[in-house]
């Protein structure tokens, strides 16, 4: 053992060696990782206590179990490297735009305040970014905005790039979901007659199927099988259903007329595509989602009903809540239901063995009075 002007230097083992340094004496250790010289405190002035710990360094490094921590990661690294793992794990593409949109804006705001590393992150800072949000996002986005905030941070520590994790003891509360609105069958068949010929029948399928938008949107020719009475909504890797599971539904009567004149029309590929454009002038390319539910809410609001999910009013969305709550009130089972929708949520020991056969799905979905009213004339599509 030497002296110098730290303190009397201790060795712990083979690779640590322990001293005093700083007015406290606080006892810190010396010790080579990685062909990197590193210095960590052991947070003690008490010698016993930090003999310990060192000894606990020194197993560390010697069954290769040590990580050091990196104090010096950027917020938008550990924002990137976040993404990338959570690709890795194969959430949906939808999420990985969600979460790096909502990440990017605490960064900027993080930036604004000249906070650059994640180990400046504080409650306080969290506290003042959420204050800044409340007053542009509903509660509901605040929630997850945050909640995502906090899964940054949680996968940051176990990832060594913080020490722990400075949100680890605030707690949210969960905002009050808000009650989706649910037109009625009169509504639909308005809603069906005010539209274009060509959106009618996709309003008809998602009002007889409660189908996603999207899961329409991505399926093929193959996917409907007239014969059997089937649409197969596949969750493909290059084309995942928001569940990532698939399912079938029965197609309704009301619905075999249309859906064999288009098929006739046909070709393999997207079952429903876009009109013929500019940058596609073979209309070969699927329907636009967003285009769909913008021409949905106009006519919806010329009808004088509840349009947008500003105002909490009906959205091409709402034709999924309004399958649900028709086929219910129709006195089809809600596991019957929810196998149709695609919902998993319930994970009780009766959604676990029930089993859903071919020819009671088909006999509860043509039990459906579901039609749709004498189309009128309607806007062309745009």
């Amino acid at each position: 053992m030497k002296s110098n002007e730290t303190g009397i230097r201790t060795p712990i083992g083979n690779r640590v060696i322990i001293y005093t340094r700083g007015k406290k004496k606080t006892w810190t250790a010396e010790f080579w990782h990685d062909g990197d010289h590193r210095r960590k405190s052991l947070k003690t002035q008490n010698k016993k206590v930090a003999i310990e710990r060192a000894a606990n360094l020194e197993h560390q490094l010697q069954e290769g179990e040590y990580q050091a921590i990196n104090g010096n990661a950027l917020i938008e690294d550990a924002i990137e490297s976040d993404l990338s793992y959570l690709q890795t794990e194969n959430r949906a593409r939808k999420t990985i735009v969600r979460y790096r949109g909502e990440l990017r804006t605490f960064r900027d705001f993080c930036h604004g305040q000249r906070v650059r590393h994640l180990q400046r992150i504080t409650p306080t800072l969290f506290v003042a970014y959420r204050a800044f949000r409340k007053v542009v996002v509903k509660p509901r986005t605040l929630y997850h905005e945050s909640m995502v905030i906090k899964q940054l941070l949680k996968w940051s520590t176990t990832r060594k790039l913080l020490r722990s994790n400075p949100l680890r003891e605030i707690q949210l509360s969960k905002p009050v979901t808000e009650s989706k609105p649910a037109p009625n069958l009169e509504k639909v068949q308005k809603t069906y007659g005010a539209a274009s010929e060509r959106d009618r029948f996709l309003i008809a399928i998602l009002a007889s199927t409660g189908m996603r938008s999207g899961e329409l949107r991505q399926m093929r020719t193959e996917d409907v099988d007239l014969e059997e009475g089937w649409f197969k909504i596949v969750s493909r890797e290059e084309t995942p259903t928001k569940t990532r599971t698939s399912r079938k539904v029965p197609i309704h009567s009301t619905l075999i007329p249309m859906m064999k004149k288009h098929m006739e029309q046909s070709v393999d590929g997207w079952l429903f595509t876009a009109e013929p454009s500019g940058k596609y002038p073979a209309g070969d390319h699927w329907i636009d989602t967003k285009k769909l539910n913008e021409r949905f809410v106009r006519r919806v609001r010329k009808l004088g009903l509840p349009a947008g999910r500003e105002t909490n009013g009906y959205t091409i969305h709402s034709l999924r809540h309004f399958f649900e709550t028709f086929c219910v009130k129709a006195g089809v089972p809600q596991r019957v239901v929810d196998a149709w929708l695609g919902h998993s949520s319930d994970k009780s020991m009766a959604a676990v063995y029930y089993s859903l056969s071919d020819e009671e799905s088909q006999r509860f979905m043509h039990g459906l009075n579901l039609s749709f009213s004498t189309p009128t004339k309607g806007e062309d599509d745009v």
